[in-house]
């Protein structure tokens, strides 16, 4: 089955872009200057007291 032709160019499209992003990727950056948060992310859910 041949694919239509607005499918053959959605799908150059996608793989242009993700080619791109390959090649001009953002740096991510060197953290080691922020702070050490170590019970930022614990998984434990934060839980406020609301006046009634």
């Amino acid at each position: 089955m041949k694919p239509r032709k607005s499918t053959a160019i959605l799908i150059s499209v996608w793989i242009a872009t993700l080619v791109i992003y390959v090649f001009v990727k953002p740096p991510t950056g060197d953290h080691s200057g922020l702070p050490h948060m170590p019970g930022a992310l614990s998984g434990t859910p934060v839980v406020t007291a609301h006046p009634q």
